[in-house]
């Protein structure tokens, strides 16, 4: 688990009160930069016990999420829609995926991944030397 070495992601983890799955959570945004930093931003929340009047489970803690990532490596991204949202999120240490000879910079270590579970639309995973997560709390203003 990468997580504790990831800056910003104890604060999120305050917010939040416990790990987010980021189950459903739609994906705003995603700029890919070949210098500098590189965002995807997405709308998470928790997903309480708690059912409102009409049967749906309540949502709490929206937040926008921002994923900063440096020194991309590697990525494989599948799929783009109208709206994109997420099975779920993985950020760990990179997985061998048989992909080296497609790398940028050097295979390391401490390679951190960010997977985005298939659901409807992007999917796929990111590979880079170094993520950084912030957040707004809320749901998102604007979509544009």
């Amino acid at each position: 688990m990468v997580h504790p070495y990831v800056e910003g992601w104890t604060t999120l983890l305050e917010w939040f009160g416990q790990e987010p799955t980021f189950h459903d959570a739609e994906i705003l945004s995603l700029s890919l930069k070949r210098h500098g930093v590189s965002e995807l931003k997405l709308h998470g929340w928790i997903t309480t016990n708690d059912v409102d009047p009409d049967g749906y489970l309540i949502l709490d803690r929206h937040a926008v999420v921002t994923f900063s990532v440096e020194q991309i490596m590697d990525l494989q991204l599948d799929g783009f829609s109208a709206q994109n949202v997420i099975g779920g999120l993985r950020l760990q240490y990179a997985a061998s995926r048989g992909r080296t000879y497609y790398f940028a910079l050097p295979e390391g270590p401490d390679d951190i991944e960010i997977e985005l579970l298939p659901c409807y639309g992007l999917d796929g995973y990111i590979r880079a030397k170094k993520v950084a997560v912030s957040f707004i709390p809320g749901r998102p203003i604007n979509l544009d």
